[in-house]
C-alpha cells in the first residue's frame, strides 16, 4: 500500500508542478533577422537546440525507474510506446538490429541492456538526471552518439544544396535555419508561422520521421511517415504519390510487404517515398537531398524569371544538376527502361518550360502596370511590407511575403494571383509529373495556372481601361476649366 501511495504522491507532485511553467530562454530571436522577432513558448519544442531549457519543477535528481513511475500516471501513452519499443527490449531485436546494436556497443565501449529515459533526455549512459538543470529534448546529435552512421548521413545533407541558394538549402539538416533566413517568417506572428516550424523542426528532432517514443524503423519506412510535412498546396507530395499508379499499388498491396526489413532488402514491387529519395548510387542512407534538383518553385519559376533563364537551359547548363539527374535515372531503371526514364524526365523539363513562359508573361504584365503607374494600388499608396521585408520594386511584386501577410492593398489582387501562380501552380505541374500523377499536372495545377494567367490578363485590361477613362475624364475637366 505504501508503494501505491508513493506512486500517487509522485504523480500528484508532477501534475501540480509540471503545469503552468513560464517560458524560459525566450528573450530574443536567432538567425540573420533575430532582432525583428521573439520566440513563443512552443518554439522551445520545434527548435530545442536554440530555445529549450528544463522546467523549474519538479526539482530533484531522479533515476530512470522514477521517470517511468511519474510519467506512467501523467503520460501513459508515451511510457507504453517506450515499453514496446526496441530501446526497451534489446533482447528481442531482429538480426540486422542485433548487428547494429553490436556496432553501437563497440562505439560506446560498453554493453547495453536497454535505452531508457535518461539516455535520451539527459546523457547517454547516465544513471541519474537533475530534472531542473539537465533535462533535454533529444537532438540529432544526441541520437548520433549511438546512431553514428545515421547521424553522419543526415548531417552530410548540409554539403548539398540547390545552385544559387544558400549552402545546405534545401535539406532536412538545415531546415529550421531555412526559416530563419526568410524575412517574412521573421515579420509574421510566431503563433502563425509555427506551422512552418512544426515541419522545419526536423533539423533539431529525429522524431519528425521516427515517432516518439516507439521510434519504429518499420513506421519510418512507410510513405505515411512523410505525409505530415510533405502535403498541401505548395508541395502535395503525398497526395500526388498516393493517387499515382505507384501509390495505388502501395495502397492495394502494401499491407503484405515486410516493413521490418531494411530498405536494401525490402524489394518493394512499387516505389515509396523512402525507396526513391533515400537511394543513391546503389545504397540507402539518411541523406535524402543528393539528388535534389528543384528547390521548390523559387529557383526555376521565380528567381529565373528575372534572369530570363528557362528551366531546360538552367538544368542543362549545370554539371551538378545533370549529375543529379543521372542519379535519378539510376532509381527509375530499377523498374523502368533507361529510354523510358530519360524520355519521361526530359518531358518533365519541357513541360516546365511551358510553365515558365506563362509565369514570365504574367510577371511582365504586372511589371508593365507598375511602370505605367496604374497598378492598383501602387506601392507608394499602400502600407509597406512588414520589416524586415525589403522594398525591392518591381522585383518584390507578387513576392513570397504575400503568402503570410496582407494589408490595405498590399499585395494587390493581381499580385496575389501571380504569387499563387508561381509558388503553387507552376511548381505543382512539375511535382505532378515527378510523382507520375496525371491529374496532378493537368487539372489540379496546369488548369489552375491558366485560370490565374487569364485573371491576371483580364485584371490588367480592366486597370488599363480604367486608367484611360480617368485620363479622358481629367482632360475633359481641364478643357472645361480652361473655357
Amino acid at each position: 500500500m505504501k508503494g501505491v501511495w508513493s506512486f500517487v504522491g509522485l504523480a500528484i507532485l508532477c501534475g501540480v508542478f509540471c503545469s503552468g511553467i513560464e517560458a524560459q530562454k525566450l528573450d530574443k530571436g536567432v538567425g540573420p533577422y533575430g532582432e525583428f522577432w521573439k520566440p513563443i513558448p512552443t518554439q522551445r519544442y520545434w527548435a530545442p537546440n536554440y530555445f529549450y531549457s528544463p522546467p523549474e519543477e519538479p526539482k530533484g535528481v531522479y533515476q530512470a525507474d522514477e521517470c517511468t513511475l511519474c510519467h506512467k500516471a501523467l503520460n501513459p501513452g508515451l511510457v507504453k510506446a517506450w515499453e514496446e519499443s526496441s530501446h526497451a527490449n534489446l533482447d528481442k531485436l531482429l538480426d540486422y538490429q542485433k548487428e547494429k546494436l553490436a556496432e553501437i556497443e563497440k562505439n560506446l565501449g560498453r554493453k547495453l541492456t536497454k535505452v531508457g529515459c535518461i539516455d535520451c533526455h539527459g546523457k547517454v549512459g547516465a544513471e541519474k538526471l537533475d530534472h531542473e538543470k539537465e533535462l533535454a529534448m533529444p537532438s540529432p546529435a544526441l541520437c548520433g552518439e549511438c546512431h553514428k552512421q545515421e547521424y553522419q548521413e543526415f548531417e552530410s545533407e548540409k554539403q548539398y544544396g540547390i545552385p544559387d541558394w544558400k549552402p545546405g538549402r534545401e535539406s532536412h539538416a538545415k531546415a529550421y535555419d531555412a526559416n530563419l533566413d526568410v524575412d517574412v517568417w521573421a515579420a509574421v506572428d510566431k503563433n502563425i508561422v509555427q506551422g512552418c516550424d512544426m515541419c522545419h523542426s526536423i533539423q533539431h528532432k529525429c522524431d519528425s520521421c521516427h515517432t516518439r517514443h516507439a521510434f519504429k524503423a518499420s513506421e519510418s519506412r512507410r510513405p505515411e511517415a512523410c505525409q505530415t510535412c510533405h502535403n498541401g498546396p505548395d508541395h502535395p507530395d503525398i497526395e500526388f504519390y498516393r493517387d499515382s499508379k505507384h501509390g495505388s499499388i502501395y495502397l492495394i498491396d502494401g499491407k503484405n510487404w515486410d516493413w521490418n526489413k531494411p530498405l536494401k532488402d525490402a524489394k518493394y514491387i512499387s516505389p515509396t517515398c523512402q525507396s526513391c529519395h533515400m537511394y543513391y548510387k546503389g545504397q540507402y542512407s539518411h541523406n535524402m537531398v543528393r539528388k535534389a534538383i528543384m528547390g521548390e518553385g523559387d529557383v526555376l519559376f521565380y528567381d529565373n524569371v528575372f534572369k530570363g533563364i528557362k528551366p531546360t537551359d538552367y538544368l542543362k547548363n549545370s554539371k551538378e544538376l545533370m549529375s543529379r539527374r543521372e542519379a535519378w535515372i539510376e532509381v527509375c531503371v530499377q523498374c523502368h527502361s533507361p529510354r523510358f526514364s530519360r524520355d519521361y524526365l526530359d518531358s518533365m523539363d519541357k513541360a516546365s518550360d511551358s510553365v515558365f513562359q506563362y509565369v514570365s508573361d504574367a510577371y511582365a504584365t504586372i511589371k508593365s502596370l507598375y511602370e505605367e503607374g496604374i497598378l492598383s494600388p501602387m506601392p507608394e499608396n499602400r502600407p509597406k511590407a512588414p520589416a524586415p521585408v525589403a522594398e525591392k520594386y518591381p522585383d518584390l511584386l507578387g513576392g513570397f511575403y504575400g503568402e503570410f501577410w496582407a494589408k490595405n492593398g498590399n499585395q494587390s489582387r493581381i499580385e496575389k494571383d501571380f504569387l499563387y501562380m508561381w509558388e503553387n501552380d507552376a511548381f505543382l505541374v512539375r511535382k505532378g509529373l515527378a510523382h507520375m500523377n496525371p491529374n496532378g499536372f493537368t487539372y489540379i495545377s496546369w488548369s489552375n495556372l491558366l485560370k490565374k494567367y487569364v485573371d491576371i490578363q483580364s485584371e490588367a485590361n480592366a486597370l488599363r481601361r480604367l486608367a484611360a477613362l480617368e485620363k479622358k475624364k481629367l482632360r475633359a475637366r481641364t478643357k472645361t476649366k480652361n473655357r
